[in-house]
């Protein structure tokens, strides 16, 4: 009997552009499959493209790093590792915002003008837009879908449970390309000062509880600590 299609989505900046490399540096070695989706792809267009029962797998991350993470991907547009120019209303976010911390204190600013400005950028930054919510639809429909996840695993434990994740996915046999993609930073980014992350925790409350979703999720896969 054949296996329901496989669907690895790509939520941006938890670390897919990294496995999406991996995997197709592979492929010879896939036991079945695998539907390797863009970044528009969701928990819903799946269903409408591969039917219900299709087979679900993801990385997902803190969202605090991930906020940080899509701020200054965009800010250098996506440079070094693609290159991507700014929206309009992109251009006008970073005329506003030069740091992660900015924004995210603005969030909660007294000052409406500049908390309107916030609310602006959220929507105007691609990987802020498109959040976790976006591809997961929030907690009660990842609950739903809990019976065709198969793989999903934080970025910050991918490498370590790369062996498990690839057996997940029906790779139990594979090498890591020499200089495998990243779209990452080439230099560290400076996190969130406690003030800045909790006026995004104010802001993005179901963000962190679809968050906590997924790392209990990742449990029962055994693929978190």
């Amino acid at each position: 009997m054949a296996l329901p299609p496989l669907c690895l989505l790509h939520i941006g900046k938890t670390g897919g552009t990294y496995l999406r490399t991996v995997l197709r540096h592979n492929r010879s070695h896939w036991s079945r499959p695998i539907q390797v989706l863009r970044h528009r792809a969701t928990l819903a267009s799946t269903a409408e493209s591969y039917g219900d029962t299709r087979q679900i797998a993801f990385t997902f991350r803190n969202p605090s790093a991930r906020f940080v993470s899509a701020f200054y991907s965009r800010q250098r547009q996506g440079r070094p590792t693609f290159q991507h120019g700014w929206s309009a209303e992109e251009a006008a976010t970073f005329l506003w915002f030069e740091t992660a911390e900015e924004l995210a204190l603005a969030l909660t600013s007294s000052q409406p003008r500049r908390q309107s400005a916030a609310l602006f950028a959220m929507s105007a930054i691609t990987h802020l837009r498109r959040n976790t919510a976006f591809y997961l639809h929030g907690r009660q429909q990842l609950r739903l879908n809990r019976g065709q996840i198969i793989m999903c695993v934080d970025t910050v434990e991918l490498d370590a449970r790369l062996p498990a994740v690839m057996a997940r996915l029906g790779v139990s046999e594979f090498t890591i390309p020499s200089d495998p993609k990243r779209h990452a930073s080439p230099v560290p980014l400076p996190p969130l000062s406690q003030a800045a992350e909790d006026a995004l925790r104010q802001h993005w409350a179901g963000e962190y509880q679809l968050y906590d979703t997924c790392r209990q999720i990742a449990g029962q896969l055994g693929l978190s600590g």
